[in-house]
């Protein structure tokens, strides 16, 4: 090798060797700017898997922004214990912003305007926060962003999907058995009141033969599914709210000897990887559109916004109407690999 081509290769390695530190020093620099901002994320219930994944999502978040916290406060479906989480957060006064996702939306209003009244910027998410629980649109004057999966279409989507699967089943009459989770949680008891209000109004060949509470929790559900149907033998649809209690009545129904999928067919909801498996083997029949990393995700980012003080231009979204390749239709064997479930 000739010594003017080895200054050269040294030349070189060292103009490289420089240009990677400015690159990590202008990187370190542009974290460095970011202002470190500390948020609080009000969940309506830890243990459940679908939060877990959203809290998940949150750290991912801020992890990647370098310069964002958040702080949990877990209100176990309880509105007092998330109203007492909201006070001793504000009383703090540790936190740039809330991300508040409320067990119900009329209880939890106050929280938010006191939050702003001590000027912190605060972002709802999951659930309507305000009196009207059919709107992603922000309901209070002053509030950052409004990242909503709505309850009521979850629930219209149901009564649509329990339809299907009654035609399906070439039953008319059509005896269903209903089964949903916690009442305490707005999202449950509203997506019930619009599946009963359209199931009335618009199929007049389902008969509700009965209903119950699966709580979210395939054991509790698979304990209802055998009791009801030892009274209800003749069922043709069990439909839940939720994949988990659809879950917990595929193995109710094999505990009694009936197959799931033909005997009996048994719809779900806020889709999950396992419901999805479950629809492709036949023995679901269906689920709805649900998204909590994109929920997560976009609220999170929100929430660091509002902290910084930074213009958000699309605050107000209804998470699968706007993202979801299937939107808000039911999520059936001729769509659902359209859809990829995110928990």
């Amino acid at each position: 090798m000739s010594r003017s081509f080895k200054n050269l290769v040294s030349t070189a390695i060292v103009a490289a060797a420089a240009t990677v530190v400015i690159a990590a020093g202008a990187g370190g620099a542009a974290a460095q700017d970011k202002k470190p901002v500390t948020i609080a994320l009000f969940v309506a219930i830890q243990s459940n898997p679908v939060e877990q994944m959203i809290i998940n999502t949150f750290m991912k978040v801020a992890e990647a922004d370098g310069a964002a916290k958040f702080v949990v406060f877990d209100s176990n479906n309880s509105v007092p214990k998330e109203i007492a989480n909201c006070n001793d957060a504000i009383a703090s006064k540790k936190f740039d912003s809330f991300a508040l996702k409320s067990v119900a939306g009329p209880p939890l209003m106050n929280c938010a305007k006191d939050a702003l009244k001590a000027h912190i910027p605060v972002v709802a998410f999951g659930n309507a926060l305000g009196p009207n629980p059919n709107t992603s649109a922000r309901q209070i004057a002053g509030l950052s962003g409004s990242v909503i999966e709505l309850a009521r279409t979850n629930g219209i989507t149901i009564a649509e999907m329990t339809a299907d699967a009654c035609k399906a089943k070439k039953a008319d009459p059509c005896k269903v058995i209903y089964t949903y989770g916690p009442l305490a949680f707005d999202w449950a008891s509203i997506s019930r009141k619009y599946f009963m209000e359209t199931v009335e109004a618009k199929y007049k060949n389902i008969k509700i033969v009965a209903s119950g509470l699966n709580n979210f929790d395939p054991n509790t559900a698979r304990t209802l599914t055998k009791s009801l149907v030892q009274t209800h033998g003749d069922v043709d649809v069990i439909a839940s709210d939720g994949d988990l209690g659809a879950e917990g009545v595929i193995a109710g129904l094999k505990d009694v000897g009936k197959t799931p999928g033909k005997d009996v067919l048994v719809t779900g909801g806020a889709i999950s990887n396992q419901g999805k498996g479950l629809i492709a083997s036949g023995e679901m029949f269906g689920s709805t559109c649900l998204m909590p990393v994109t929920e997560a995700e976009t609220a999170a980012k929100f929430a660091i916004m509002a902290a910084r003080h930074e213009k958000i231009d699309k605050p107000d979204v209804e998470v699968c109407r706007v993202y979801a390749a299937t939107g808000v239709a039911p999520i059936e064997t001729a769509n659902m690999d359209k859809f990829t479930p995110q928990w």
